[in-house]
């Protein structure tokens, strides 16, 4: 059975158009600047995902999976 996740608010096409051009998504109630996104779809699994957000004071990881469009939360952990 696949992991629970979070719902974020940021969809695919968002995240991955905010890493190509430098620019931001809503998280949490505040613009963010995507640092970095990356994906992988593997056979019989999960559409996984990584998102790196510049929170501004400090940059987090974001590890989880595409639901539909949205962006689902499993771990999180500050790099900075």
């Amino acid at each position: 059975m696949a992991e629970e996740g979070r719902a974020t608010g940021i969809t695919y096409v968002d995240a991955k158009e905010a890493a190509q051009h430098g620019g931001s998504v809503d998280f949490e109630g505040r613009k963010v600047r995507v640092a970095n996104f990356g994906d992988k779809e593997q056979l019989g699994e999960l559409h996984t995902a990584r998102l790196v957000l510049d929170l501004g004071d400090e940059r987090l990881e974001l590890e989880g999976y595409i639901s539909g469009e949205e962006f689902m939360e499993t771990d999180r952990r500050r790099l900075d």
